[in-house]
């Protein structure tokens, strides 16, 4: 009887396993380099120009303030021993303030949760991340692919054969301009 229930136990397994194996080549998997796509593309580099101009603002603001404080905590040090302790205190209190607004100046332009870099980042990139995923999809339509993967990224790609990359062929419809809508849309 157990000899009867494993032979129809495995007779179904390996039906099983034949029935999916025979789906799945109808499947097709390709994948893209995102990474290649955002350096290459004239949009995008115009647009990580223009971030990298805004950042650059933002850090030499950054050290003016820094610098200001330098020079403050140096006259301070040069000239604390001739101060009576209310004039201590006072230009402890400024210096302190300056600190504390060259900090709160730098997270509220570069803080990872609530920076401005991440919403003009967003704003400039946006736009341009939603274009390339509209070409890769549509690219992905017209070669039959059922999934796509990106080289960048949490989808790990191990390994990729070069034929099923279509990262240039996106990279292609995006700098031709052509419509980007895939067919049936």
């Amino acid at each position: 009887m157990k000899r009867t229930i494993q032979i129809v136990l495995t007779v179904i397994l390996a039906l099983a396993l034949f029935v999916s194996m025979s789906s799945a080549q109808g499947i097709k998997v390709a994948f893209v380099d995102s990474d290649i796509i955002l350096r290459d593309l004239p949009e995008a580099q115009k647009a990580r120009k223009e971030i990298e101009e805004t950042v650059k603002g933002w850090q030499e603001e950054l050290e003016r303030m820094s610098a200001e404080f330098q020079k403050g905590l140096e006259e301070y040090q040069q000239k604390q021993a001739l101060f009576n302790p209310e004039k201590k205190q006072a230009e402890e209190k400024r210096l302190a303030e300056l600190q504390q607004k060259a900090r709160e100046y730098q997270m509220s332009k570069f803080d990872t949760q609530r920076g401005e870099l991440g919403t003009v980042q967003e704003r400039k990139l946006g736009p341009i991340r939603e274009k390339v995923l509209e070409a890769i999809e549509a690219v992905a339509k017209e070669e039959g692919f059922s999934f796509v993967f990106d080289k960048v990224g949490d989808a790990v790609l191990l390994y990729g054969d070069a034929k099923f990359n279509i990262t240039y062929k996106v990279l292609d419809r995006l700098k031709r301009g052509a419509a980007v809508a895939p067919k049936g849309k």
